[in-house]
């Protein structure tokens, strides 16, 4: 098990440097490109895609352009609580992603691969930032019945 963790952390740190390079033809080699299969759910507002062709078109846009996020750039990330699952030709990462420059809220990320042609290739990804955090409180005065309070901040 403990190797199957360190592939896929090697794995991520691989496809993550292709973001730090943008490196938009070495991120490819992370997608199955024969299919154009990729469901792409961003934590940034209008930045879901359905198919590789449109997340290809997206974030190459963004290397070239940046775009109105945290610092406008692509972000180093601090990825935290590591989870690989794997069964065959499929796998499951699970982690907390921190953006260096942003470090709260932090992105709650699963990506779901595939083998294809001997190599993993990423066919959806899902980052959504950390919800709102919320207190309740819970009150019993004198035995009755709790009384529940909620706080956002």
């Amino acid at each position: 098990m403990k190797d199957i963790q360190k592939f896929f952390e090697n794995y991520l740190s691989e496809y993550n440097q292709t973001w730090y390079d943008k490196d938009i033809e070495k991120l490819k080699e992370f997608y199955d490109t024969d299919s154009n299969k990729l469901i792409y759910y961003d934590n940034h507002k209008s930045n879901d895609t359905y198919t590789l062709e449109d997340h290809l078109a997206l974030i190459s846009d963004f290397f070239d352009n940046g775009k109105k996020t945290e610092s406008g750039e692509v972000e180093e990330l601090t990825i935290e609580n590591f989870n690989a699952f794997s069964k065959g030709d499929a796998a499951c990462l699970c982690f907390i992603a921190r953006y260096k420059s942003f470090p709260n809220p932090h992105v709650r990320t699963t990506m779901y691969l595939e083998k294809a042609k001997e190599k993993w290739k990423v066919l959806h990804v899902h980052c959504s930032f950390e919800p709102e955090k919320m207190i309740t409180i819970l009150k019993s005065p004198r035995g009755t019945n709790p009384r529940v309070f909620t706080a956002q901040w």
